[in-house]
This record gives structure tokens, C-alpha cells and sequence, in this order.
């Protein structure tokens, strides 16, 4: 029997629900929530009594560390933003694809992926084109099919959100750079679940929210950047971004030389404390361990749905897929009413592009696994 790799204990709602659904709000642990709580109490409330404009300045550099050890990056290369979409809206104007190239995108990846680049699109001359993900194919090789020199940059999740296929990102940039060609990775659905190298990938943006899979909650994003984007002005340079915040003139566009830049004001801070926590847990956890843990919990999943009416988006090739993000269907049913009767029975999962969408976490175990199957054999 495979016992959860976290305390359940820290997550009261395990109590009651069989969690699988950390792929969109995360469950938040007591650590984290007890964190929070005294900020709001101990700094908080108590605004520049307890917080002067240096200790301000400085707020960020402890989530800072913890998550360039996350992404194994140089802390300049860090930027800490108020969401991921904060980041990805400015893409495009960072990138500026040149008039008559192409941008390849995935048609089913997450809206705030293409989202930008359409709006983008509708004042600039370029070639937006649409990939398809689909099952039992490599993503990876479908996009590495369609490169060609006229191909001014890939935006990609590692993890798509909808049907849990992996990016081979090694692979897809090895390919990218014969081109000249820019990458950009979201990692939203892996972070924290799977192992992220920055420095052997290489990619030109890697951009993440900040709670999901890393336990946080909203209202912080993260972003490891390239030297080149560092030294390009933000399209929404925001007060925070300035090299000395508290060092105000109107005379010069004042900016810091690290991917601070991109920090606009102001955010949440006391999200930012319970992503440090939260950054804190997954790291003595150890993601390669978590990345084994669902992998795990995986096969004895996929190994009880076979021979029963029950298809995985992936089945063929298992490295196609995720560890931690599992998508099933059925002919013969209806997948929304299937994930509202699995509510109603206190297992909670996402219905997403026609699939039904699993997430396996670090607090989960292997009778989880059990009681959704159980479940979907009497549905």
C-alpha cells in the first residue's frame, strides 16, 4: 500500500474529500495557512509600524531564493509578478515576431497562453499557427515538425492542462535554437509536482502561477527569464521594477538589472508568504520524489483501468503523458454528470475538454486511487 509522501494532517480537507483536483485550485497546507495568519496579524495590519520602506523592498528576496532553488536558476534571473498572465500578456511586445513569420501555439493548451499573442495579432502581420494535441501522439515531435526558419517562437505548456501530455523541452529546444527560434514554457502544471531545470533547458521564459501544484495562493506568479529579456524594457514597468523603488524621479525610466524589472507594485503579500512556506515544504519533500510518488500511484491507476470501457488519453507510450496529470473518457458516458456524481460523493476532480482530468499529489495515497476506481466501476 503506497502511503501519501506529505503529512494529511496539514490538509484538513482530506477529512472529508478524496482530493484529485490539485491541477486547479490547490489544496493549501496548515503550515502555509498558519503562515499567512501571522503575517496578517503580526505585519499585516499593522502597515509601515511593522513594515518600513526597506524591509518592503526586501519583502520578495526570501520567495526569491526558494524558488530559484526550485528552478535552479540565478536569483537575477528571478521575476516575482502578481500572476502568471502578468508575464505572458508581455510577450509578444518583448519578442515583436517579425511580419509575415509564424508563432506555433497549441489550440487546447490554457486560454492564457494564446490569448496574448491573438490580441496581438489583430495589429501585427504574423502567422499564428494552431497545433493539435492528440492522443496516443508526441506533442513534442508535432511541434518540432513545424519548425522552420520562418518560426519566431513556440509558446507551450510543459504539462497541458487538458489532457496531461509532457513536452520533451530538451528535445523541442535543441530543435528551437537551429531556428532562432524563441521559447516560451509554462509550467503551471508542473511545477511543484515535476522536476524543472532551467539551466538545462535553456528556454528563453519559463512562466508559472504560484499556487496549484505549488500549494500557494493566488495572486503571485513567477518567471525565470533570459539575459536578453532582462535587458528589454517592460511593456508595464510598474514602480516595484525600479532599481531603488523608494528612490522616486520622473527625470529617467529607472529599472532594476535583474528580472526585477518586471515586478509592477504592490501584490499580495500575504500570498507570498504562504508560497514561501509552501516552496519550503515541496523542496525538503524533494520533487524528484514527489515525481515518483505520482508516477507510482499512476501505474496502479492505469493498471486497474485496463480491460474495462475506460480510455487514457495517453496509454500507448506512458512518457507521452504526465506523472501527476491523468485524462480518461467514455463513450458510453456523460463526463460531466460523471464528475458532478463523484462531487456528490466527496471525490473531487475536473471535467476538462471532454476528459476527465485526475491529479495525483504528494498527499494523496493509494486509497485514493482505490475509491475513485471503485466509484467509476459503479457510475
Amino acid at each position: 500500500m503506497i502511503a501519501s509522501l506529505s503529512s494529511r494532517s496539514n490538509y484538513s480537507t482530506l477529512d472529508d474529500f478524496v482530493y484529485l483536483n490539485q491541477a486547479s485550485l490547490g489544496l493549501i497546507s496548515r503550515r502555509s495557512i498558519l503562515e499567512m495568519h501571522k503575517f496578517l496579524d503580526d505585519v499585516a495590519r499593522h502597515g509601515n509600524s511593522k513594515m518600513t520602506d526597506d524591509e518592503e523592498v526586501e519583502f520578495l528576496d526570501s520567495l526569491g531564493s526558494k524558488a530559484s532553488s526550485l528552478f535552479n536558476c540565478a536569483k537575477e534571473n528571478l521575476g516575482i509578478l502578481s500572476s502568471a498572465s502578468e508575464m505572458l500578456n508581455q510577450l509578444p511586445y518583448l519578442i515583436l515576431p517579425k511580419q509575415k513569420s509564424k508563432v506555433i501555439l497549441v489550440s487546447t493548451d490554457f486560454p492564457a497562453l494564446y490569448r496574448p499573442w491573438l490580441a496581438y495579432s489583430e495589429r501585427n502581420k504574423f502567422e499564428l499557427k494552431f497545433l493539435e494535441d492528440n492522443e496516443n501522439q508526441d506533442l513534442t515531435e508535432t511541434i518540432i515538425n513545424s519548425l522552420c526558419k520562418d518560426t519566431s517562437a513556440v509558446v507551450v505548456s510543459y504539462v497541458q492542462f487538458s489532457t496531461g501530455s509532457k513536452i520533451d523541452v530538451v528535445r523541442l529546444r535543441r530543435s528551437t535554437k537551429r531556428f532562432n527560434t524563441k521559447l516560451i514554457v509554462d509550467v503551471t502544471q508542473a511545477a511543484g509536482a515535476l522536476v524543472i531545470d532551467s539551466k538545462i533547458w535553456n528556454c528563453d521564459a519559463i512562466v508559472c502561477s504560484g499556487y496549484k501544484w505549488l500549494g500557494g495562493h493566488g495572486g503571485v506568479g513567477l518567471a525565470v527569464l533570459s539575459e536578453e529579456l532582462i535587458s528589454k524594457t517592460p511593456l508595464t514597468p510598474g514602480w516595484m521594477g525600479a532599481e531603488n523603488p523608494f528612490s522616486i524621479s520622473h527625470k529617467y525610466l529607472s529599472l532594476s538589472k535583474t528580472a526585477r524589472r518586471f515586478t509592477q507594485a504592490t501584490m499580495s503579500y500575504v500570498s507570498i508568504k504562504g508560497l514561501e512556506v509552501s516552496i519550503k515544504e515541496l523542496l525538503e519533500m524533494k520533487i524528484q520524489n514527489i515525481e515518483k510518488h505520482s508516477k507510482d500511484l499512476k501505474t496502479i491507476f492505469l493498471g486497474k483501468l485496463k480491460d474495462t470501457s475506460w480510455n487514457v488519453f495517453h496509454d500507448k507510450i506512458i512518457d507521452l503523458s504526465s506523472s501527476n496529470i491523468i485524462c480518461i473518457s467514455n463513450d458510453k458516458k456523460n463526463l460531466k454528470e460523471v464528475s458532478n456524481l463523484l462531487f456528490q460523493n466527496n471525490i473531487v476532480c475536473s471535467y476538462r475538454n471532454n476528459h476527465l482530468r485526475i491529479s495525483i499529489a504528494h498527499f494523496n495515497n493509494e486509497n485514493d486511487i482505490e475509491k475513485l476506481f471503485n466509484l467509476l466501476g459503479r457510475i
